[in-house]
């Protein structure tokens, strides 16, 4: 039921991707067809969405078309960003119990970087991703200048995010020991390199999520984040994800699902760890 789910999503529009991209190509369905070695009568079904081209005759299609099996698929040669198109690439890079309704398959999958910085990157990200990030950061090899990159490109104080969560992995690091390991030596580099915030500056990040009262921890303080959570919170998540790493799918896939309107009240007191 679940790949049935998933196969409808990915092949909803392709039809109407695939007329487009005949047009523009300039071309009738009778001549795409002789060009794949298909019939016109397939073209119109395909593009009427009564039928499903095969996985070689998809690959045919793009082929003839010249374009890329994301096009047909998305309509886009770049994958999506927003939560949908982006879970399977969280869940690869550490976020296991990431459970969306109607992920969409990437074509292929990007540059961490680039997808840990979408994964912050809107107005009220998802609690439970923001404060998994650490351990994304920790656990993955990432390149701190792409991820200085995408997270200047992505949109206003996302850099400033990220920092912020990397400065949070060598922190939890430090007093004890990160849950499952952390690379120290890229996340230490890319705080240095992420201007923070003037001392005096009043241009908080609360991420959709504000703390009652000012941040008493300095990493809040240095980066101007005033998010409701602490230290203990982002290490309580970062040591279930990786108690869940090395359990069978399906018992993370029983986890949770979850989504942008799920918020957690303030479970330890806000940022007040004193790191």
């Amino acid at each position: 039921m679940a790949t049935e789910r998933c196969l409808s999503t990915e092949f909803r529009h392709l039809g109407a991707h695939l007329a487009a991209a005949r047009r523009q190509r300039g071309w009738s369905q009778a001549e795409l067809a002789a060009r794949c070695a298909l019939s016109q009568a397939q073209i119109s079904y395909f593009e009427l969405g009564r039928r499903r081209p095969t996985l070689d005759q998809l690959v045919g299609l793009a082929c003839s078309l010249d374009v890329s099996i994301e096009k047909l698929l998305a309509g886009s040669d770049r994958p999506g960003d927003d939560l949908r198109e982006i879970a399977i690439e969280l869940r690869h890079l550490g976020l296991v119990d990431l459970w969306v309704d109607d992920p969409v398959v990437p074509g292929a999958f990007r540059r961490p970087e680039e997808v840990i910085a979408r994964a912050v990157s809107g107005r009220e990200p998802d609690p439970r991703i923001v404060e998994a990030i650490p351990a994304v950061l920790a656990w993955n090899r990432t390149n701190p200048v792409l991820l200085r990159a995408f997270g200047q490109i992505s949109r206003p104080r996302v850099a400033r995010r990220l920092a912020w969560l990397a400065d949070i992995a060598l922190a939890i690091d430090r007093r004890g020991g990160f849950p499952g390991g952390c690379r120290r030596e890229p996340l230490a580099r890319f705080t240095r390199m992420v201007p923070a915030p003037s001392p005096g500056s009043d241009d908080w990040d609360n991420l959709g999520r504000p703390m009652v009262g000012a941040p008493k921890s300095p990493i809040w303080k240095r980066w101007r984040i005033s998010y409701d959570a602490g230290l203990t919170q982002f290490e309580q998540r970062a040591r279930h994800l990786d108690e869940l790493r090395g359990k069978p799918t399906h018992a993370k896939r029983s986890v949770s699902r979850s989504t942008t309107s799920t918020r957690r009240k303030r479970s330890d007191g806000g940022a007040s760890d004193g790191a």
